[in-house]
């Protein structure tokens, strides 16, 4: 059958798909030119109906092509009138793979109709299409789409550099996200935890997410440089990165960190984090450090203890329900060993030759561990 019969409409009850039609062209437009759409698509700049109505004939031949990009439109399955609320498409490829895109008019947004989108999608290209691998793909930092991929199960695998075309026509290529979905995993529950930074306070303390306008805080580093992996320290230059690495990681459950702010004045004063990479279950290293003008009044002391407290609460009460946490120090890094001793860390074994210092000679590991009382 031709466009739009040919259409398999889609609902779940709560969103429903359908074939795109010419009074969708308005909505279609004010999607187009919405600030955020613009930021990480690459439509047209300027957009207007004409534009929209260029968008609904490719999608007309497209469906009338087989095996070519399809394309639904987003709708609330309870709105009588059927209205425009964004596009999702698959675009398939070779041995049962495909592609799939979306985005949706502000309208839509904050509604979870998206990720019942993608998964009306999903279940039609493995059920009735026999797809067996969906891939997702983002420029780096768009974690609105990447919460939606998230929550249908999606399992991120790399950020590729250079990978994506830019919205801006000549800005250079963007880093891409990529994920993928296959046809028996769970579309109900995301893969990994996404970790959120939730408010802890006490003693003039606060520990709470990171913001952009930090920056103002940062301070030249001093100290051992050894002391930390590289690029642990944030700086000023290189802030933006830094802040987005640690979001990336809290969105795969890879780690959670806090900004370590004065309580009075809000003012950060270093960072705190669990890491979960490579732990094993029930587990987490805890690690921090301070700003230099922050040092010497008892932050790091106050933060580990906030964060020991929350790792250790049971998940019922708001905390990790964890039963063991790690540690690592360098063999010159007394202050930190201090801190771990003060928190009730028991050092358990030390590594020869660890990492090297600025001299070129070597430093050792100490390693710490507490367990739930």
């Amino acid at each position: 059958m031709p466009f739009p019969d040919c259409v398999p409409e889609l609902t779940d009850g709560v969103v429903g798909l359908r074939a795109h039609q010419p009074q969708d062209d308005p909505r279609i437009v004010e999607q187009s030119t919405d600030p955020d759409s613009m930021r990480w698509t690459t439509v047209p700049r300027p957009y207007g109906l004409a534009d929209a109505a260029s968008f609904r004939d490719l999608i007309e031949r497209e469906w009338n092509t087989p095996g070519a990009q399809r394309h639904w439109v987003i709708t609330d399955a309870q709105d009588p009138d059927g209205r425009y609320l964004g596009t999702i498409d698959l675009r398939a490829g070779k041995s049962g793979m495909a592609e799939v895109g979306f985005g949706l008019h502000p309208e839509g947004r904050g509604r979870g109709l998206m990720a019942a989108a993608l998964r009306l999608v999903a279940a039609h290209f493995f059920n009735d299409l026999g797809g067996q691998r969906l891939y997702w793909w983002a420029s780096r930092g768009n974690f609105a789409s990447w919460r939606v991929a998230w929550a249908c199960g999606f399992t991120f695998h790399a950020t590729l550099p250079a990978r994506l075309q830019p919205a801006q026509p000549a800005a250079r290529p963007e880093d891409g996200w990529v994920a993928s979905l296959g046809p028996h995993d769970d579309r109900t529950i995301p893969a990994a935890p996404w970790r959120v930074a939730v408010e802890l306070a006490g003693d003039g303390i606060r520990l709470r997410p990171w913001r952009d306008e930090d920056v103002s805080a940062i301070e030249p580093w001093s100290g051992g440089g050894h002391f930390m992996p590289p690029g642990a320290e944030p700086t000023v230059a290189g802030f933006g990165e830094w802040l987005l690495r640690r979001r990336e990681r809290m969105s795969r459950g890879e780690s959670t960190h806090w900004c370590i702010a004065d309580a009075a004045t809000d003012r950060a004063l270093g960072d705190a984090v669990l890491i979960d990479r490579d732990q094993e279950e029930g587990s987490a290293e805890l690690g921090y450090l301070l700003l230099p003008s922050a040092r010497g009044r008892g932050a790091a002391s106050i933060s580990a203890r906030l964060m020991i407290e929350h790792a250790f609460a049971a998940a019922e009460d708001g905390g990790r329900g964890l039963r063991r946490l790690t540690a690592l120090t360098v063999g010159d890094n007394a202050p930190s060993a201090a801190v771990l001793t003060r928190t009730g860390f028991t050092e358990w074994g030390r590594e020869p030759q660890f990492c090297a210092r600025e001299d070129g000679t070597y430093d050792e590991a100490r390693h710490w561990v507490l367990l739930r009382p």
